[in-house]
């Protein structure tokens, strides 16, 4: 008898083949005489749409439709026929009477586990009958984890929860995607897409946009006080109560009359050596924070580049949560650490005396669910040169945070605190500067991320009188939300203050559910939001829209509260599902009774800003927004005399919004290519549009 392997991608089914060994080549799939290795492409199967179950032909969208629930979700294969010929070749494969044991090897996550679940249980239901169903789960994609996986196989009961899970996710996000979508474009009149994640994305964006625009600046009076050191240096210090509303310009005039004749004490100089220890290692949150703060990359950009290493085997699993490794994991850990120290690219950090190690603090598996943090793996590259510039720069970022981590040596630093004081006519005033020294470097062989500050060399009781300043000051208002602070919100989105650092408390949370989305599907939201035109980057930030504004009035118009906390608690119960609190059907009837008193509603929402337009891209030309309108794409400035303007039928072929928008983003200028433009003689030809340099709009038939 034979096993079935079903990889998620054909990438992966490529390394099992490789893998296992000699394997005879067919259409579409590989076979000896133990296993036979075939991938899907992704998503084969789909859930039915609503117009599915009514029996609509029509795409017409009808309050009245919105009263049904579906007694059982059902699936459909996608229609597209390379895939509904996979899909009948795993489902002949499956059938085969040879075949006694199917092997899921979906990616090791929530979404692996239901993608090749539901083909391989819709087959089953067809067939009408069951074979063995197991897992394999890769942390990476090394021959080494993929044999161990081969040879001890995992019975498909022991995911069940997070199979549930999945489905009930799947389940949740289809019934308020599609319901809550319908209901809204309904009473609007307008397509407005809208989702159980994507609203509080939206409100988060829109919230600060509207605190920066609601801001209202004072302007305030700030005293600075300038200090002649005996060695001659300078030093500015700034005590922050040393403000005044301006209405106090008296008041400030005579702090600074008293600092002029009264001096500054050196009231204490704290000196002392610490340990420093390195971040963490990343989780897929941290990582792409990390590469939005310091390379500006896309949170998907990120992702992509991270699976790309993950299929090469360079790297662990990308969708992680945690920043933590499992403890089981210590032997693999010091393979690694074999492999990299042996390897050539190791001697490019010039660290003869470093000892590398397996640390503590990087195990902790109450902190791990289903995947630990990402690190390299003991697949080590000789060289970059088979690396694209984008996989270098991300695989050095983490190559750099492992060895951090791995490092025994020791990180000293010698920090300095000096505390200043000066007793001003009305109060005392007392602040402090810190400055540290690096002693010893430790794990910042690998990553730097401290730097010396020097400070004067002061005493302990020195006086000193200072020049002071009055400066007039205006407060500055809050800035954009940028896409790492959107993913920390996501991930921890009570926290206060969306620091860089995890804590135990956060992991307790995320734990526990109490996030927004997934790490696996944050990113995709944020461009579906983004191509949807609720949102828009500018200047390496997230703004709200025309379109964004309307959305966010007309769900609260209609009482829709899918804000943080209650998405949130959505996520909750999904975590409970998982732990076994609560089943898939618990989740499905509490969206359909929180669905029905939505639609219930007799609300009129006509009288919204619901003609917001959606701001294609920037104008070439003059830099305003380009609008769509029943003709074209055209410039708002038209009044201020730009013409620039974007027809939406070309040479016999539509334009869609999509292709207007690759030919305005400063990236591209190009869209890619489009199929069925019709020439003078009438002839049909395929051909990408591009922005000349004169901003008219050209062909390209390369």
């Amino acid at each position: 008898m034979k096993q079935l392997i079903i990889a998620e991608k054909p990438s992966l089914a490529q390394k099992i083949i490789k893998t296992i060994g000699i394997m005879k080549q067919y259409n579409g799939y590989s076979e000896n005489d133990k296993y036979i290795v075939i991938s899907a492409f992704g998503h084969l199967l789909t859930l039915w749409d609503l117009n599915d179950y009514l029996d609509k032909k029509d795409n017409k969208w009808e309050l009245s439709d919105l009263n049904y629930f579906p007694e059982k979700f059902r699936y459909k294969v996608k229609n597209d026929k390379g895939i509904q010929d996979r899909y009948n070749l795993i489902k002949k494969l499956i059938s085969r009477s040879d075949v006694d044991t199917i092997v899921n090897a979906g990616d090791s996550d929530r979404e692996g586990e239901v993608l090749i679940n539901i083909v391989v249980y819709n087959i089953f239901n067809e067939l009408r009958r069951k074979k063995t169903v197991t897992r394999i789960w890769l942390e990476d994609q090394t021959d080494a984890t993929i044999r161990r996986e081969l040879n001890h196989q995992r019975p498909i009961e022991n995911t069940i929860t997070l199979y549930n899970e999945g489905r009930a996710r799947m389940y949740e996000d289809w019934l308020y995607g599609i319901y809550l979508t319908r209901y809204i474009s309904i009473n609007a009149k307008k397509l407005l897409p809208t989702g159980r994640v994507i609203i509080p994305a939206v409100k988060f964006i829109y919230d600060r946009c509207y605190e920066i625009k609601n801001f209202v600046p004072e302007k305030y009076y700030k005293i600075s006080c300038l200090i002649h050191t005996k060695d001659g240096e300078q030093v500015t210090i700034d005590f922050p109560d040393m403000k005044y509303s301006l209405d106090r310009k008296a008041d400030a005039q005579r702090l600074e009359y008293e600092l002029k004749n009264n001096p500054i004490v050196i009231k204490n100089v704290e000196q002392k050596e610490v340990i420093k220890r390195p971040k963490k290692l990343f989780s897929l949150p941290s990582l792409q924070n990390y590469m939005n703060k310091y390379f500006k990359w896309s949170l998907k950009k990120t992702l992509n580049v991270a699976q790309t290493l993950y299929e090469h085997q360079y790297t662990t699993y990308p969708r992680t949560n945690t920043e933590y490794l499992a403890e089981p994991e210590l032997d693999k850990i010091k393979n690694v650490i074999e492999k990299i120290i042996a390897s050539p690219i190791y001697s490019i950090y010039q660290n003869a005396d470093a000892v590398l190690s397996p640390q503590k603090r990087m195990f902790d598996s109450s902190k791990v669910e289903s995947h630990s943090a990402i690190t390299i793996t003991s697949k080590i590259p000789s060289s970059f040169n088979d690396f694209t510039e984008d996989e270098k720069t991300l695989y050095r970022v983490i190559l750099n945070r492992c060895l951090a981590n791995f490092c025994n040596n020791k990180c000293v630093i010698a920090e300095t605190k000096m505390t200043f004081m000066f007793n001003g006519y009305d109060k005392e005033y007392q602040t402090s500067i810190k400055g540290q020294i690096v002693k010893e470097q430790g794990y910042l062989v690998f990553e730097n991320d401290l730097k010396d500050k020097s400070l004067p060399k002061l005493k302990k009781g020195e006086q000193y009188y200072c020049e002071p300043a009055i400066n007039m000051l205006t407060t500055k208002p809050p800035q954009n939300v940028t896409e790492d602070e959107l993913n920390k919100f996501f991930e921890t989105p009570f926290k206060s203050e969306l620091s860089d650092e995890t804590n135990d408390e956060d992991y307790k949370n995320i734990l526990k559910g109490i996030e927004i989305g997934t790490s696996a599907t944050r990113a995709d939201t944020l461009e579906k939001i983004k191509k949807i035109g609720y949102i828009q980057t500018k200047k390496n930030a997230l703004v709200i829209t025309d379109l964004g504004v309307a959305f966010i009035n007309i769900l609260k118009k209609l009482n829709i509260n899918l804000w943080a906390e209650r998405t949130a608690m959505m996520s909750q119960e999904l975590k409970r599902v998982y732990k076994n609190e609560l089943t898939v059907n618990d989740i499905v009837t509490q969206a359909e009774k929180e669905i029905s008193n939505i639609v219930s509603q007799n609300i009129n929402v006509a009288d919204e800003i619901i003609n917001a337009r959606e701001v294609i891209g920037e104008c070439p030309l003059c830099h305003k927004p380009v609008y769509e309108n029943k003709k074209g794409y055209g410039c708002s400035g038209y009044k201020d005399g730009c013409h620039f303007f974007i027809s939406k039928q070309i040479a016999g072929k539509n334009i869609s919004s999509a292709n207007a928008k690759d030919l305005l983003n400063p990236n591209k200028y190009c869209t890619r290519k489009i199929k069925g433009f019709t020439s003078k003689n009438g002839k049909t030809f395929d051909a990408k549009l591009y922005l000349a340099e004169d901003c008219s709009i050209k062909f390209d038939f390369h």
